[in-house]
């Protein structure tokens, strides 16, 4: 872009053909202040604080910095006397609407609201609250948040981010006037509405409008530890932030500087760790004595692991790996099976589609203009892209193709719905495309054969495999099928895996010794003869590979409980007991 040059408070700056005022002040470490203006949101200037002095001839003279393209040759003042006070009396309005006590507000403390009336001095409100205004009733029927529309200040952030960025268009402006309130879909409440619980409008709430039940009164911002580390809840591997306190994980909120996701969540990767696990967690190392499991200490499993192992020979011995571990983890996996000849090495989730060869980044599907899911419920799985086709879809107009043979919560925005035997009509429909893109899930069948050979040099391919790390899986060459027949001793790496079949559990059971290193009990107690407490994704270290084949790091927001060992040390210390030595990949002498 064309570089231009403004004279900002007296001093020249420089900034491109395209930007914004309030973006090239942002570029030069100008302060201005904002409440509605969010980055990555289409700016509408409804808050009114970052308004500006413009000088010159045709130029308004007051305007909002977030709507006024910058001009080559601009003079502006960003901090007089007069533009101060403006600022000052937009946020007594502000304040005098609605219910701003402060001191008994969720948000106390973290309300930019809140901020910027201490910046600006206000200690008392002079204009008078009407009489006739009534509160709004608080709207708590939500499961996960609660919406005050007496503390809202109509910025428009939670519409716009629900519109503009996830595509979902659950939130709008219902009323007229000072009567005008956020409301969902066509009113009602929030509990009842469309809304897919992304929570994407509670994290770009400026005030204590929108909050979230678990992390209300936790911990102010300046109470709490942020740390960044990835989602392990799909092969999307989003960027997060984990807010904790005192070793207690708060909430979870979206990272905009992360790559596939720049802060979008969803409900399965925001909420569902913190409100529905309903599993018992593993916390001490288990042995099951006469139908019960007992604690046993720790070295002592693992030496009756090492010796039961011993007992039985290689080609007695299975290997199970949830695509939940870490890359760290099933690299060292598959070369101790290498080095003890154990060829019985499978994946906990089932065996793992082969991908196409070439890996395609999610960013690229900006450049479509069609996209054809198949076999892949958007709406359900991998729902981050699936926010990502909505919103081009909506904003752009691109067009869709389903091809399933079941319901698809995409549907309603689809071009075509298409049964799989009749793929010949969705060659027919790409050939119209310029750059169509082909997002295939697990369901995926035999359609994709003919989908390849027919518009394997036309389109992009993306794989949504099932599995969180099956990239990582698949780089070490954890792919096999379990073989039950001949597995007498079984180690199984369940990490947080769920939804276990009920099949391989009564596998499980006609072997004769079961070890799950899990974080979680249930299934397990059905057939662990030792289980052996593993820790969550949040108390996790390492990497995990996403389904575009990107190296994501994890890392460790909280500990975990006093007897839970890093995943990758257990292995580590099994495998010495074993004989076994990782760093120079060969069996040693215990002796």
């Amino acid at each position: 872009m064309a570089e231009i040059t403004l004279t900002i408070d007296d001093k020249e700056v420089k900034g491109e053909l395209g930007d914004t005022v309030l973006q090239i002040c942002q570029k030069n470490g100008i302060y201005v202040p904002t409440l509605c203006h969010l980055d990555g949101l289409p700016d509408i200037g409804s808050c009114r604080m970052c308004i500006v002095d413009i000088q010159g001839p045709g130029r308004p003279r007051v305007s909002t910095a977030c709507t006024t393209p910058a001009m080559d040759g601009m003079v502006l003042n960003t901090n007089t006397a007069s533009i101060n006070a403006m600022r000052k009396n937009i946020l007594e309005f502000l304040l005098s609407e609605g219910n701003h006590h402060c001191m008994y507000c969720l948000s106390s403390g973290d309300c930019e609201l809140q901020d910027l009336a201490y910046k600006f001095n206000i200690d008392y409100i002079r204009t008078p609250k009407s009489p006739y205004e009534k509160p709004v009733p608080v709207d708590s029927s939500h499961r996960y948040l609660v919406m005050d529309p007496n503390r809202c200040i109509l910025c428009y952030r939670c519409v716009r981010v629900c519109n503009d960025v996830q595509g979902n268009r659950v939130l709008g402006i219902g009323g007229r006037g000072s009567k005008s309130q956020i409301i969902s879909d066509l009113g009602g409440s929030r509990g009842k509405s469309s809304c897919i619980s992304c929570g994407m409008c509670v994290q770009v709430c400026p005030t204590g409008a929108l909050t979230d039940r678990r992390s209300s009164y936790m911990g102010r911002e300046t109470q709490v530890n942020r740390v960044k580390t990835t989602c392990m809840f799909c092969s999307v591997g989003c960027g997060e932030e984990l807010v904790t306190r005192d070793n207690y994980l708060i909430r979870i909120e979206g990272d905009w500087d992360a790559e596939p996701n720049y802060g979008l969540m969803c409900s399965v990767g925001r909420y569902e760790p913190l409100y529905d696990e309903k599993r018992t967690r593993a916390v001490r190392t288990m042995l099951m004595k006469d139908g019960q499991l007992e604690r046993i200490v720790r070295d002592a499993a693992l030496n009756l692991v090492a010796d039961k192992m011993d007992e039985f020979p290689k080609e007695a011995t299975a290997i199970i790996v949830s695509t939940q571990a870490t890359n760290e983890s099933m690299d060292l996996i598959a070369e101790a099976c290498k080095a003890f000849g154990v060829s019985n090495l499978s994946c906990l989730e089932g065996k793992i589609s082969e991908p196409d060869s070439k890996t395609n980044e999610l960013g690229e599907l900006a450049d479509a203009d069609m996209f054809i899911v198949v076999g892949e419920d958007l709406t359900k799985d991998h729902q981050v892209v699936g926010f990502l086709v909505k919103r081009y879809i909506v904003e752009q107009t691109k067009q869709l193709v389903i091809v399933d043979d079941d319901e698809n919560g995409l549907a309603p925005f689809a071009n075509h719905v298409i049964k799989p035997n009749e793929v010949e009509k969705v060659i027919e429909l790409a050939k119209t495309a310029k750059k169509p893109v082909i997002i295939y899930g697990a369901k995926a069948g035999k359609e994709m054969e003919l989908l390849r050979r027919e518009l394997a040099i036309k389109a992009k391919f993306y794989w949504m495999p099932k599995g969180v790390n099956s990239r990582g899986a698949l780089a070490v060459g954890i792919n096999g099928s379990f073989d039950a027949i001949s597995a007498k001793f079984v180690y199984i790496l369940a990490a947080e895996a769920k939804d276990i079949p009920d099949e391989l559990i009564e596998k499980l059971k006609r072997a004769e010794f079961v070890v799950v290193q899990t974080s979680y009990i249930q299934p397990w107690d059905q057939v662990a003869d030792v289980i052996i407490p593993s820790p969550i994704w949040a108390e996790k270290e390492g990497s995990t590979t996403n389904l575009e084949g990107r190296v994501l790091k994890l890392a460790k927001a909280v500990n975990p409980p006093i007897e839970v060992n890093d995943e990758l040390d257990t292995l580590l210390e099994l495998m010495e007991k074993l004989g076994y030595s990782p760093m120079n990949n060969k069996m040693v002498s215990n002796t």
